[in-house]
């Protein structure tokens, strides 16, 4: 019996079904990069940490505006499998081939073969393109050069807040310490030393830092930048609690997938626990989220109240989820019961909470939101001006404010090119302001080069403790007026340093 051409028989060729997976993960891969770069500013560190975090909690609404951008090269696959479709089926039922003379002999060509051949040329290509474009947009050289040099920034100039003399106040102040998710100075008009040529977006913030106490890069409204292990949320909540970029190995990071974290860390919550305080932390997403969870359990005992607390506690319906949990304006009305139960005890309080509508991509367009502006991004920061200007208005009425110091930070400067497109990253301050602190006024207010780890012996100088020296961590007490090591060293060389890799975290930080 004839078995005739397996060719002809069989379904698409191996070679064939290959360069069709290889050509749709290029396209794939292509429209996330070109995503990423029209859409973010983060770098390599920021991603390789997130995919190696629990993604419970995520917003997915980020996940179908990534599907949608990549729709057209998702097309562009199919239409890449269709071809080799039609190759095959025309190849069962055609032999063409082509026939030219060479030195002399009659030599013979099979186009579909010639086809296939050069489709999968095209489909390496396109995979070697795609990982090219990711590599440059997301700088992941600059991170590898970075990660084999290693540094002794540690040895050399890390203070640990467990070997050092701190002293609690005699009084001691509750903290009400706020999170405002991406807010960043750039939101304010240039008049006030932002970046917006026409609007100030911020202008209760604004106000807030005028009347009050906050630290400027400038003679305006400024503010701190993020270095290397500081620019997304979790980076951020670590090191202006520790002092510390958040520079683990992303292996050996115990936020999820084991038991610890960050086990030889001295933290704020772990000093202000020790102290007698009640810890407790907010946020309208699931904790979990990046770690969080665990970190706050794990120094300080925190209390957490995140979605699933809210659902529990009745403030939304079971089920509920909008944005990265429930908005703001839920947010707001639970902080203040925690904070009038919270003050109905004698145990000093530390109540930090994180606000989220003002996330990438564009932000969360809440009922409260207004129309005022033609940019999503401007009505949605602009809310979150007026939300934070009322809750922190609440605040002052209240009988514990007296007793209480409220800080106001940014976490990192915004990852979308939303209100900040064409400005320079490093001009793109992060927002501070502190009321109501016990700690003097210091004589350098403005003008300073500091980052976000300095708000770590900053806050707990503002509450009234003492230590010694002016560091910790590789924080400086900016109410000191001693230089910041972003002063002594430079921005960039402090930057260049937090982003290399260290023996020392291994062996005594993690």
């Amino acid at each position: 019996m004839k078995r005739g051409n397996p060719e002809r028989r069989a379904g698409m060729p191996a070679g064939l079904a290959a360069s069709c997976v290889i050509f749709s993960v290029s396209s794939i891969l292509w429209g996330v990069s070109f995503w990423l770069q029209m859409t973010f500013n983060i770098n390599f560190q920021e991603i390789l940490y997130t995919m190696t975090s629990p993604l419970v909690g995520t917003d997915s609404g980020v996940v179908f505006k990534c599907l949608r951008s990549c729709l057209p090269h998702i097309c562009l696959s199919a239409l890449f499998i269709l071809l080799a479709v039609t190759i095959v089926i025309l190849q069962r039922r055609f032999r063409a081939t082509l026939s030219f003379q060479f030195r002399g002999k009659r030599r013979q060509i099979n186009l579909f073969r010639l086809a296939r051949r050069a489709m999968g040329a095209v489909s390496i290509l396109a995979l070697c393109w795609a990982f090219r474009s990711l590599y440059v947009h997301l700088n992941v050289g600059q991170y590898i050069k970075l990660i084999r040099d290693p540094t002794t920034i540690y040895e050399d100039l890390y203070v640990d807040p467990a070997g050092a003399a701190i002293t609690a106040p005699e009084q001691k102040k509750n903290l009400i310490y706020i999170y405002l998710e991406s807010m960043e100075t750039s939101y304010a008009s240039a008049e006030v030393g932002g970046r917006q040529p026409e609007h100030n977006y911020i202008p209760n913030l604004t106000a807030l830092a005028e009347q009050n106490l906050s630290f400027s890069n400038s003679e305006q409204l400024g503010g701190f930048h993020t270095s290397n292990g500081t620019t997304w949320t979790m980076g951020s909540i670590f090191a202006t609690t520790s002092g510390l970029p958040f520079s683990f190995p992303v292996g050996s990071n115990a936020m999820n997938r084991h038991a610890e974290f960050a086990s030889g860390c001295t933290t704020m919550g772990d000093i202000l626990e020790e102290n007698g305080y009640r810890n407790m932390f907010l946020c309208g997403s699931d904790a979990t989220f990046g770690g969080r969870r665990l970190y706050y359990q794990q120094h300080g005992n925190y209390d957490i109240c995140d979605l699933f607390t809210a659902q529990e506690e009745g403030y939304i319906p079971e089920g509920y989820k909008v944005w990265w949990g429930y908005e703001d304006e839920i947010l707001y009305q639970i902080a203040k019961d925690k904070l009038t139960m919270l003050s109905q005890s004698d145990q000093p309080f530390n109540f930090t909470m994180l606000t989220a509508d003002t996330h990438h991509v564009d932000g969360y367009v809440c009922p409260l939101c207004r129309g005022d502006y033609e940019s999503i991004t401007a009505n949605v920061v602009s809310c979150a001006d007026r939300q934070i200007a009322e809750f922190i208005q609440w605040c002052t009425e209240q009988e514990f404010y007296r007793d209480s110091i409220i800080v106001i930070v940014g976490d990192h400067p915004r990852m979308d090119n939303r209100l900040v497109d064409g400005l320079d990253y490093y001009d793109r301050t992060v927002y501070n302001c502190f009321l109501n602190c016990d700690a003097p006024p210091p004589d350098r207010m403005v003008n300073r080069e500091f980052t976000t780890v300095d708000l770590f012996p900053t806050v707990l100088s503002a509450l009234g403790f003492a230590f010694e020296g002016d560091q910790l961590g590789f924080g400086t007490d900016l109410f000191s007026g001693s230089d910041t090591l972003s002063e002594v060293m430079g921005f960039s060389a402090l930057d260049q340093e937090f982003g290399k890799y260290s023996p020392f975290v291994e062996e005594h930080l993690i």
